[in-house]
């Protein structure tokens, strides 16, 4: 059974009355129409709308026998001076009328941009109402804002655009582009000089292709242009955006000269390393030799002035090289087996002389739990300990100088590090609050008098600051004036390795150092007859039989010839270097059970050459200026090595 609905009886029945008004097939021509159409009585009311009108209102509302301005909203057609309402005008005119543009908000919030036009509707000569075909310009309009907005911003952008056809004709070019022709001054070059003269090539690639070319660099005048293209695959089109990348390029060249700046600068401080440590090889290894001789006491004494002087220009050389290592973030650390006792006694021993001189007593404290072996950089841990307790002895006029070493308490959980406690305290000039803060900055000294006085270059602490920090330590200093200062520092050491007592050892001066008793048979690679002489003597010194090739081809030779225990092999000499000598000893090693221990000696001190000698097959560096504890060190570790 079905119920009764008055509302929507009351809709069929306008519905059908609105039919008879217009015809029935009037009728299923507006349902099939795109457009939104009202028809409209004599007082402006709804009496028939189509499925379109009907979306346009929403469909859940009955708006048949509403008036129309209610509906859409009050609006004046804009054509004459009096406001009238449209539909009033066609009425009183019988003429059509247009609103080309009207904004109607909905009730629900939402609003459209209609185009209206109000037809008059007759019967029999009278006017009976009007028709009003309703567009929604609502999608159209935001189209043709989007299009206006795009060329809007083409036009305003500060960069060049342009547009070119398949031909390669120039269709379009933005403000951007113009400015850019009168900064080159050349407005009246054509557009053309802008581009690289691969245009033609680069377009049909472009559209050929159908992917972009990204960044394209061409210099115009005293500009570069990166030019970026992209095709419009529809309109067969390539549209080509500029950007002025002036400043960058001068940025990144100002990079490459700074890069290649630094470059230079490392060459240069490599060949001043290898060029003054070369000589004072001779010179350092000379005076110690000298000092085991008889010599008077005037002699004696000349001859330890000259190995202060000699020692005090490596150590300018060896910071300046340091310094420029931590420029360059490149400062490394080497782990090796390190003797504490002997590391100290080591450092005391060079500065012993300077300390009896001013008659200064240098004491040695270690605490009886501290380990007598660790894993760490020998070199680094002694050139740190060595520049505070020279500056100790530098900055103190009487009294002593104290070096103390405990063992830290207490590890970092999951590691085994051994921290050390080291300590350096002098009765010395003391420092100001002032001083102490700027201490380990670069070039840091107490002041002008202090540098006249006791020289230096002000970069040894900030060196040794460095180097504990790579330790996973820290330092710090406590100082009164005319009291003294105290240095305080940790360093994170590994346990040391122990081997094979059985393993060969170096002994003292004058004793054999070789295995069971005999000497070592040591070959000397070197075209410099005084690192000859100095590396013969230091060698003579630890019971070693030593022999001499002059150049690489001489040592690959010899060693073919002759069984030796260990080389060293100078890195530069003439017909065949160093690198390539040791390369062609490991080629011949091939499948056999030998290896025959290669030390190099190099006046280079960077990294970068060390792992070059590593690389080349050599076992071990050693820097020039040769020392015999260090000589004799050395040794000790390369056979350790080769035993293990």
């Amino acid at each position: 059974m079905s119920t009764f609905n008055p509302s929507t009886s009351d809709s069929r029945s306008k519905t059908q009355k609105s039919r008879l008004l217009i015809g029935e097939e009037t009728s299923l021509i507006l349902e099939a129409v795109p457009e939104a159409i009202f028809f409209l009585d004599h007082d402006n009311r709804i009496l028939l709308l189509n499925p379109v009108a009907q979306q346009l209102v929403g469909q859940t509302r009955d708006v048949i026998g509403l008036g129309f301005h209610d509906l859409i909203g009050c609006f004046m057609s804009g054509e004459s001076e009096v406001a009238q309402c449209p539909f009033t005008r066609m009425v009183d005119t019988g003429e059509l009328v247009v609103i080309p543009s009207h904004f109607w908000d909905r009730e629900d919030g939402t609003q459209f941009e209609l185009s209206l036009s109000f037809w008059p509707r007759t019967q029999q000569g009278v006017p009976v109402g009007g028709m009003v075909v309703v567009r929604d310009l609502t999608d159209a309009m935001e189209i043709q804002r989007d299009v206006q907005r795009a060329a809007r911003l083409a036009e305003d952008a500060p960069n060049p655009i342009v547009e070119f056809d398949a031909t390669g004709a120039i269709l379009y070019a933005n403000t951007g582009m113009l400015n850019l022709m009168a900064q080159c001054g050349l407005l009246e070059a054509g557009i053309e000089v802008m581009f690289p003269a691969v245009l033609p090539a680069m377009l049909q690639e472009c559209l050929t292709t159908n992917s972009a070319l990204m960044r394209v660099e061409h210099v115009v005048a005293d500009r570069v242009i990166a030019w970026s293209l992209f095709p419009l695959e529809e309109l067969k089109l390539v549209r080509a955006y500029g950007l002025d990348i002036t400043s960058d390029v001068a940025l990144r060249r100002a990079k490459e000269a700074a890069e290649e700046s630094t470059r230079a600068k490392g060459i240069f401080l490599a060949t001043m390393s290898h060029e003054l440590r070369t000589p004072m090889n001779g010179v350092l290894g000379c005076t110690q030799l000298l000092k085991d001789t008889s010599l008077t006491d005037q002699q004696r004494e000349l001859i330890e002035t000259m190995h202060r002087s000699a020692d005090a220009l490596l150590t300018l050389v060896n910071d300046i090289l340091d310094f420029s290592k931590i420029e360059a973030g490149k400062m490394t650390l080497e782990v090796a087996n390190v003797n504490l006792r002997s590391l100290i006694c080591d450092v005391t021993t060079l500065t012993e002389g300077l300390a009896s001189k001013k008659d200064l007593t240098v004491s040695v404290q270690i605490d009886p739990d501290v380990p007598e072996e660790f894993r760490g950089d020998p070199i680094r841990l002694r050139q740190i300990l060595f520049n505070l307790v020279g500056n100790a002895i530098k900055f103190t006029e009487r009294g002593r100088v104290t070096v103390s070493v405990s063992l830290k308490q207490g590890r970092t959980e999951g590691s085994d590090a051994v921290v050390l406690q080291w300590r350096i305290q002098d009765t010395g000039i003391g420092m100001t609050p002032e001083q102490q803060a700027r201490l380990f900055q670069a070039y840091a000294q107490a002041d002008a008098s202090t540098t006249r006085k006791f020289g230096g270059t002000g970069l040894g602490l900030m060196i040794c600051h460095q180097l504990v920090q790579l330790m996973g330590g820290a330092i710090t200093v406590e100082s009164s004036i005319g009291q003294g200062s105290t240095f305080a520092y940790t360093t994170n050491l590994l346990p040391a390795i122990h081997r094979d007592a059985s393993a060969s050892s170096l002994g003292t001066d004058q004793r054999s150092v070789g295995e069971q008793g005999g000497s070592l048979r040591v070959l000397v690679a070197d075209d410099n007859e005084i690192n000859q002489v100095v590396a013969c003597k230091f060698l003579q010194k630890l019971g070693c039989h030593v022999e001499i090739a002059r150049t690489g081809r001489e040592a690959v030779e010899a060693i073919t010839r002759t069984v030796y225990d260990v080389v060293l092999m100078d890195c530069e000499m003439p017909e065949m270097d160093g690198y390539e000598a040791t390369r062609e000893v490991r080629r011949r090693e091939e499948g056999t059970p030998s290896h025959l221990p290669i030390m190099a000696l190099t006046g280079h001190a960077s990294d970068e050459d060390a792992q070059k000698c590593h690389q080349a097959g050599m076992d071990k560096v050693m820097t020039k200026p040769l020392t015999l504890p260090i000589l004799r060190a050395s040794l000790q570790e390369l056979l350790q090595q080769a035993n293990s």
